[in-house]
C-alpha cells in the first residue's frame, strides 16, 4: 500500500481527501449490497446478528435499494443491510402447510383498533 503523507496537506486538501474517501467507501458498500441482493428474494429465510450479538432469524418481506425488511420468528420487523444477511435455505412457502390459516397482523404504530 502506498503511504500518503497527510502532515503536509492543508485543511482544504484534507477536506477534499475526506470527501473522496467517503464517496469511495459509499460506492464499495453499494457494490456489496448489490451483490448480496442478487440472492435474496421475498420469502427467503435469512439470519443476522442482532445488536446484542444474538442470532436473529426470519423471512424477507421487502427488498429496497439499501435495506431488506425481515419479519423475524418472534413477530418483529428489522431493516437490515443486505450485506449483513446470511441465507438459511428456508423459504416461507416451505412452511405454509404448518402455518395454514394463521394471520399475522401488520398494524401501523399508533393506529386505533
Amino acid at each position: 500500500m502506498t503511504e500518503i503523507d497527510i502532515d503536509s496537506l492543508d485543511e482544504a486538501m484534507l477536506m477534499a481527501l475526506n470527501r473522496r474517501i467517503v464517496e469511495r467507501l459509499q460506492f464499495l458498500q453499494q457494490q456489496r449490497n448489490e451483490v448480496a441482493l442478487q440472492d435474496i428474494r421475498i420469502g427467503s429465510g435469512v439470519m443476522f446478528e442482532g445488536p446484542d450479538g444474538a442470532e436473529v432469524r426470519g423471512f424477507v418481506i421487502r427488498r429496497n435499494r439499501k435495506t431488506v425488511t425481515v419479519h423475524t420468528d418472534d413477530d418483529k420487523q428489522w431493516n437490515v443491510s443486505p450485506s449483513l444477511l446470511s441465507l438459511t435455505g428456508r423459504h416461507i412457502l416451505d412452511e405454509a402447510p404448518t402455518k395454514a390459516g394463521r394471520v399475522v397482523p401488520f398494524t401501523k404504530p399508533g393506529r386505533r383498533r
